[in-house]
This record gives C-alpha cells, sequence and structure tokens, in this order.
C-alpha cells in the first residue's frame, strides 16, 4: 500500500487517519454532549456556526502562515489551537468558554486541511500523488467510521459503570483528546519542505486557476449544505427509523466510501482524473434527483450510501489534481482559498436547507442535485483538456 512512499509521507498519512477516528468522534457526539448540558437546538446552531464560519476564514489565511512558518510548524500550530479548543470544550464552564473552544477547533481545522495537502504532495512524487491522497482519504474515512461506531456505544458504556450521564458524555468528548497526543509527536517527528519563496506572485493567471478551482466547489459546497445535514433528521421523519438504525447507515457509508477509495487511482489512471471526477458527481446528482421518490427505508439508506461514496470518493483526486496546477508556494493558498468558498456557501446552504425542508421534504434534494449538475458541468468544461 505504501510502496516506495518514504518515511515522513508515511508518517503523514498515519497522523492524518488517527485524526480523522476522533474528529469524526467528536462531530458524531457532540450535539448530544451539548443536549445533555442543557443546551436547545438554537444555541447549538450558534456553536456550530462559530466553528464553521472560523474554519472558514482560517482556510483563507492558511497559506500565508505556512509561507512565513513552513508547512510542518503551521500543521503543530493548527494542532496546538485544536487542543486548545477541546480542553476548552470538555471544561465547558460557561457559554463563553465554550464558544472559545468551537473557535480554536474551527481555527484548527482552517489551518490543517490545506497545509496537510500542500505536504503530502511535496513528500510524494508526481506519479504517486492520486494515490497517495487516495489512500490517506480511504484510510481517514475508515477511521472516520471506527469514531462513529465508537461515539454510539461510549457513553451507555460509562452510564453502565454508574456514572451520571453529564459525566459520562464529558468523559466521551475527553477522549477526542488523545487525537493530539497522537498527531503532536508525529509531527514533531518529520521533516519541512523548504518554501523557497515567501511570497506569492498574485498574477491574474494564478487568481483564474485559483478560481476555476473555487468555483465549482462552492456550488458543491452550497448544494451539500442544504441536505446533507438534515439527513438523519430526515430518515426520522421519512420514514420513522431510531437513531440506532440511522448512525448504521452513516457507518456503512463511511466503512463502503473509505474501502472503495482503495481501488479508484486505477480508474484515474485508465480514464483520467477529470472523467472519473465527473462521471462520479453526476451519477451523485441523478441519485438524489430521485431520491425523494423512495418509499422504503432500506432502498433509501442503500442509496444514500451509495450517493456519498460516489460523490465524496473523488475529492482526493480533486485535491491531487489541484495541486499539479500550483507551486510549491501557492499550494496551501490556492487550495485554502478554494476550501474557503465551499465552506462559507456550506454555511448559507445550511440556511437555505432550512427553509427548504420546511416547505417540503423533495425541494431540497432537487435543489442539490441541479447544483450538482451545474457545478459538474463547469468543472469539465474548465479541466477536460488537462485530463491527460
Amino acid at each position: 500500500m505504501f510502496q516506495g512512499y518514504g518515511r515522513d509521507a508515511k508518517i503523514l498519512i498515519a497522523a492524518n487517519a488517527a485524526g480523522q477516528l476522533f474528529l469524526q468522534f467528536s462531530i458524531f457526539i457532540m450535539p448530544f454532549y451539548l443536549a445533555v448540558l442543557g443546551y436547545d437546538m438554537a444555541q447549538m446552531g450558534t456553536f456550530f456556526s462559530i466553528q464553521t464560519f472560523t474554519g472558514g476564514l482560517f482556510f483563507l489565511v492558511a497559506g500565508q502562515v505556512s509561507l512565513r512558518l513552513g508547512y510542518r510548524k503551521t500543521l503543530i500550530i493548527s494542532a496546538l489551537l485544536g487542543l486548545a479548543g477541546r480542553l476548552l470544550q470538555v471544561a465547558a464552564v460557561n457559554d463563553y468558554v465554550l464558544a472559545l473552544g468551537f473557535f480554536l477547533v474551527g481555527a484548527n481545522m482552517g489551518m490543517r486541511q490545506p497545509n496537510f495537502t500542500a505536504l503530502l504532495s511535496e513528500e510524494v512524487g508526481e506519479g504517486q500523488r492520486h494515490h497517495a491522497f487516495s489512500i490517506s482519504f480511504g484510510l481517514g474515512t475508515i477511521f472516520n467510521a471506527l469514531g462513529v461506531l465508537i461515539a454510539g456505544f461510549a457513553p451507555d458504556f460509562f452510564t453502565g459503570l454508574g456514572l451520571s450521564e453529564g459525566t459520562a458524555y464529558r468523559l466521551v468528548v475527553s477522549l477526542a483528546l488523545l487525537q493530539f497526543a497522537l498527531v503532536i509527536p508525529a509531527l514533531l517527528t518529520i521533516s519541512d519542505v523548504p518554501v523557497r519563496n515567501p511570497k506569492i506572485n498574485w498574477n491574474r493567471e494564478l487568481v483564474v486557476k485559483i478560481l476555476k478551482f473555487s468555483l465549482p466547489s462552492a456550488l458543491i459546497g452550497f448544494g451539500a449544505g442544504i441536505t446533507i445535514p438534515y439527513m438523519s433528521l430526515y430518515f426520522k421523519l421519512q420514514f420513522g427509523q431510531t437513531l440506532a438504525a440511522i448512525s448504521g447507515v452513516f457507518f456503512l457509508q463511511q466503512l463502503a466510501m473509505g474501502l472503495g477509495s482503495f481501488g479508484l487511482p486505477r480508474l484515474v489512471h485508465r480514464i483520467g482524473p477529470v472523467r472519473v471526477i465527473t462521471s462520479f458527481q453526476s451519477m451523485a446528482a441523478f441519485l438524489f434527483a430521485i431520491f425523494p421518490s423512495i418509499e422504503t427505508f432500506l432502498l433509501a439508506a442503500a442509496l444514500y450510501i451509495i450517493r456519498s461514496i460516489l460523490m465524496n470518493i473523488v475529492w482526493p483526486i480533486n485535491d491531487s489534481f489541484m495541486m499539479g496546477f500550483f507551486s510549491t508556494e501557492e499550494k496551501a493558498t490556492a487550495a485554502g482559498i478554494r476550501r474557503a468558498f465551499s465552506t462559507f456557501m456550506r454555511g448559507g446552504g445550511n440556511y437555505v436547507g432550512g427553509l427548504l425542508f420546511g416547505m417540503s421534504l423533495s425541494y431540497p434534494f432537487y435543489a442539490t442535485a441541479t447544483l450538482y449538475v451545474i457545478a459538474t458541468a463547469i468543472f469539465y468544461a474548465f479541466f477536460i483538456k488537462h485530463n491527460e
């Protein structure tokens, strides 16, 4: 699996997988933790919005920070911010401390991803980039699935030991601190990739390249924001399913997506990255367009899992493809700006999705499918000539 990779590339991929375990773990458990603390849905939305929009802002500055400090130091600082944020979330002394915790976790997410993407692309050769990104995504997604599973069973385990519900959930959230106990030492052992020029030459060609990648990502982020955060609620309202059954759907989705990503580089080498990305996204859009007409839970769950695989499995290929267009100095900034576009639009989609679901359980899926099709067509038009 890692044949031909250098030591630092292997450490980066392993550290990312460990981080993804506890990231998904904390994402899944957080709403239940906040509910136990006595916060209502509106207050939860405020905390989550702080984290999302902070992440978007730090996506914009992540590249500039790494130009001055280097990728490795920036990733270490990012991890320390995340550690501080999780500690404040566990303490949850009052609303302000908790809000600061979400702010710092958002800063960690915004700083980490663009610089991880840029550093990994530099640590592997041009011919290995698609493979490395797919392997990293696959392992991370499998660990995501394990995180959901652990988070689903851990609270009952601790309450079974005689702990109060509040103490049990606080203890479960504190397990997310293990992410940084693994990631920070790993980052300290790797070497950095030197940035030869601490300044980016902001010319028209560079701006156009970034916007070409950012526009489709923004549209997809907006579409995803309309439906994805509400899927568990949709399954409950439409089919009357329990939380346990719904969590099983998301576990299988993550597991299948992780396993499927290992075989994707072969398909990329056969038909090219642009055709892989656009064909998978087109099929995902079709499945969401017909989703409201599905009348049984098992079929809807199966289609949702397939849709998620098709839509998400190509993101590491998309990231890898994008990195080939930028120099060492430009990579983190370009990746950060694209993710900022997607994050801010996803936040707007959350609001629109709430309005649409309030009118109909079907409208959001039609809106998302339409946005996916438009984004896919734009991406194809921009990049099909670079497919080889």
